[in-house]
């Protein structure tokens, strides 16, 4: 059953019980002064103290065995110092990052077009479900070179990810300014969940995760604190989910 919520993500994670969600892949503001919603500390050791309280409750809710996706930035060091000072400062497990990578926007002269974002994995316990059939793409390579047999499945991507999110798409989101790929999110959801599990997204802004999780046949808890981010994800949800 997917669930809509606005409001202060503490007061939702606060109602979520211990060991109840099979994943969570949230984007959180990074305090780097991009909009009014990116200013609210009064500094860093502020907003990582913030961090400090909303990663606990992802680890205390998480199942054992499944995975937490933090997506941020290296345009300035505080997101390395969030996964320094809180990430590994709980019991849960770094896991192999995911880089995102896109051709698109614009760029100019001065130096190599910035156009990456990560995103950190952390398991609850060692191992973790990874369904790796699930996701797996065409070989370059069709024979194995050491044994001349044709391969009989795909291969398991590497963790960097190109994809674009072209304007002209029907899946761009006008109105948001930091919306993920869905088809990256589909992925991800895929490889860490299985059917009818339930995907947890506190920042959900343009509703990007709640339409993979529709259709990779997973279930939503969407959450945001702006009330009108609500009800315009409810509308792109429903169109393209």
């Amino acid at each position: 059953m997917n669930e809509f919520y606005s409001g202060d993500c503490l007061e939702l994670l606060d109602r979520i019980k211990d060991n109840s969600i099979d994943y969570i892949n949230v984007d959180p503001p990074y305090f780097i002064k991009y909009d009014d919603w990116d200013n609210q500390w009064k500094s860093d050791d502020e907003y990582l103290e913030w961090c400090r309280i909303w990663t606990g409750e992802c680890e205390r809710i998480l199942k054992p065995n499944r995975m937490l996706t933090v997506w941020g930035t290296l345009k300035t060091d505080l997101f390395l110092r969030y996964k320094l000072e809180v990430l590994n400062s709980t019991s849960l497990f770094p896991q192999h990052e995911i880089i995102w990578s896109y051709n698109w926007g614009g760029r100019g002269k001065s130096n190599f077009a910035r156009k990456h974002e990560y995103a950190w994995n952390y398991s609850k316990l060692k191992k973790f479900l990874f369904n790796d059939n699930d996701i797996r793409v065409e070989r370059k390579t069709k024979n194995n070179l050491r044994t001349g047999k044709a391969y009989t499945i795909g291969t398991i991507p590497t963790c960097v990810w190109e994809k674009n999110n072209h304007t002209s798409s029907k899946e761009h989101c006008s109105w948001h300014s930091t919306s993920k790929n869905i088809f990256i999110l589909q992925r991800m959801i895929r490889a860490y969940t299985n059917i009818g599990d339930t995907v947890l997204d506190f920042f959900g802004g343009s509703g990007s995760t709640a339409i993979a999780c529709k259709r990779e046949g997973r279930n939503f808890i969407y959450n945001d604190v702006s009330d009108k981010y609500l009800e315009l994800a409810k509308e792109r949800i429903e169109i393209l989910g």
